[in-house]
């Protein structure tokens, strides 16, 4: 708790300066003059009653000591929204951080199993509204300290009538104390699970309301199915949430019976020296107040104390997440940056968390300067993880990966980065105007020119001209109604644009015509093969017959190198990539009657 404690203290004041600080510790204390001003009103009040004075007297005394409390009501109410302010705008600025380590990170540590369940519980700590978090864990310590003060200057006021009594109201609050810490260790244990069934409810809400998946749920009649899972999970939720507040409850019935007891001691003892003669009215009136007052710190302070443990595991998820991934280097830069570059692997090996087995496995390769190489197999044979490792998405488990000599893991990722233009299988557009998709610049300062050359290049140039925008037409509609929804094939040649436009030195495309059929698939690598001439070149395809133009053609299988060669070269040799091609292109040949001949589904398989 000190930890994050300190670690909240430390960024309200980096974040918001040193004024927050002032608003909240001013916030504490007008919070403890404010009840202390309204519990001592009754006795100020009969005191000047029976003071003697004059009654205009009285009424100025009176007047001035409302006056002055309507002073400080107002004060703490100001400073009160003041602070919750200044803390909301801790949680945006501290969102604002998340954000930026979110879009900086190394991308093996992001997409690692560890990274998404980290980011899962800083997004908690962030977005799960004013109560739940960063901002619901500092409110938790204003209140905390606000509530502590309120009980010491209580305590002596108290203690001066009597230690007993003092004595017996720090008895009661050590033993609610116990109540409430036994509660709050319960709803801790049950923490894991409560998570659990939230991120079941997170997903089943995300995927059932998503427009994509609405043709299966319709036709499949999944809709029942998503309603009784929803409501399963609803029903665990709300079964645990009940478990947790039932030790509350307990614990607050618990205080209201250790309460009720202490204050018949409590006001009997007041009656009892006021009929003696040692309390007066305005005394015993103030001590009801104070002893009241009292009872409503303490309770103020478990509260406090319930909403810090509640949310610190929330903090430590979010510091964990902040601390996360492999650290950013600058690293040298590379050794001849915007020239076509030599790739190579030594016994490169990557194994994914989790797995018992590698997905690269052993892997030795050179890819020479200005080389155009296809990476071709079935699936799973590990071409995409391959890709990431070459671009420095990756670090290998085992091996070493050089870029003209020098080591990938000791370069700059920034400047490793502007080396390679990247297309992968999985593509989208941003809701933003096409031409910052392309240019990935903000409009205005993009190279009209060179724009139109990528997307003409692309085959998108003629689409785009159609738009009622051009290229400032949005993408998708989710920030503009009238934005365009580009089709799978037009997805994949906006994203070769961008490709383009950067013209980096080494360029891989991951599967970029998976959206076409194979007849355009081959007649749009032909015109790759025109488009990066002077380039150091990655193709990968599980269509064979597409990269036949490439100088070398490597066929994985289960993270190693099967066969490497030409495409002439590996129709002679025979073996798996041959097989394979015949089956592919059997397709795609025509029968004797004019039509298309298929293999069977064992033939395929």
């Amino acid at each position: 708790m000190r930890g994050n404690f300190r670690y909240t203290v430390f960024h309200l004041r980096q974040k918001e300066g040193g004024r927050a600080i002032g608003i909240c510790v001013t916030d504490m204390i007008l919070s403890v003059l404010l009840p202390f001003l309204e519990a001592a009103l009754a006795g100020a009040v009969a005191a000047c009653l029976v003071s003697g004075r004059r009654p205009e007297e009285i009424l100025l005394l009176v007047a001035g000591y409302v006056i002055l409390l309507q002073m400080v009501r107002f004060l703490q109410s100001h400073f009160s929204s003041l602070r919750r302010e200044a803390l909301f705008m801790l949680r945006l600025d501290m969102a604002e951080d998340f954000c930026r380590k979110i879009l900086l990170m190394d991308g093996q540590s992001r997409e690692s199993a560890e990274g998404q369940k980290k980011g899962e519980a800083a997004i908690r700590n962030l977005y799960s509204g004013n109560d739940v978090g960063i901002e619901a864990y500092a409110k938790g310590f204003c209140e905390l300290f606000s509530h502590l003060a309120g009980l010491v200057l209580y305590g002596v006021i108290v203690g001066r009538a009597s230690l007993l009594i003092l004595l017996l109201l720090i008895v009661q609050t050590m033993l609610t104390s116990c109540f409430h810490m036994l509660a709050g260790r319960r709803v801790y244990r049950m923490d894991d699970e409560v998570e659990e069934a939230w991120k079941r409810f997170r997903y089943l809400r995300r995927v059932s309301v998503d427009s994509g998946n609405g043709k299966d749920i319709r036709l499949y009649r999944m809709d029942i199915w998503f309603l009784r899972a929803l409501r399963e999970c609803i029903g665990k939720i709300c079964a645990l949430l009940d478990r947790g507040q039932n030790g509350f409850a307990a614990a607050g019935i618990g205080q209201s019976l250790l309460s009720f007891g202490g204050n018949m001691i409590l006001y009997g003892w007041l009656l009892w020296q006021m009929a003696g003669g040692n309390l007066t009215l305005p005394g015993f009136l103030l001590y009801v107040g104070i002893t009241a007052g009292f009872e409503g710190w303490m309770r103020g302070v478990f509260e406090a104390l319930q909403e810090i443990s509640q949310n610190e595991k929330l903090m430590d998820g979010y510091r964990d997440f902040m601390d996360f991934g492999i650290p950013k280097e600058e690293g040298e830069i590379p050794a001849h940056p915007g020239t076509a570059h030599e790739i190579c692997l030594e016994n490169v090996c990557f194994r994914y968390e989790g797995n018992e087995r590698d997905t690269i496995h052993n892997l030795n390769l050179r890819i020479r300067p200005g080389e155009k190489l296809a990476l071709v197999g079935l699936n799973g044979a590990g071409k995409t993880t391959l890709v990431k490792l070459l671009c420095g998405l990756y670090r290998p488990t085992a091996g070493k990966i050089t870029l003209d000599g020098q080591d990938m893991s000791s370069l700059s990722r920034e400047k490793l980065f502007r080396e390679f233009a990247v297309v992968f299988q999985d593509v989208s557009a941003f809701s933003f105007p096409l031409v910052e998709n392309v240019t990935c610049v903000r409009e205005g300062e993009e190279d009209g020119g060179k724009l139109r050359e990528s997307l003409k290049k692309a085959g998108l140039l003629e689409r785009v001209e159609e738009l009622p925008k051009g290229v400032n037409t949005v993408m998708n509609r989710d920030m503009d109604p009238e934005g365009v929804i580009l089709s799978g094939g037009e997805m994949q040649k906006l994203m070769l644009a961008r490709a383009l436009y950067k013209d980096a030195p080494i360029v891989i495309l991951d599967e970029p015509t998976a959206a076409l059929d194979p007849i355009a698939e081959s007649e749009m690598y032909e015109k790759y093969d025109e488009m990066i001439q002077g380039k150091t070149a990655v193709f990968i395809s599980h269509r064979l017959s597409s990269t036949r133009f490439c100088d070398r053609i490597l066929f994985l299988e289960d993270g190693c190198i099967l066969q490497e060669g030409s495409h002439e070269s590996l129709m002679e040799a025979g073996g798996a990539y041959a097989e394979l091609f015949a089956l592919q292109a059997r397709y795609y040949r025509s029968g004797t009657d004019g039509k298309p001949e298929c293999p069977t589904v064992s033939e395929a398989i």
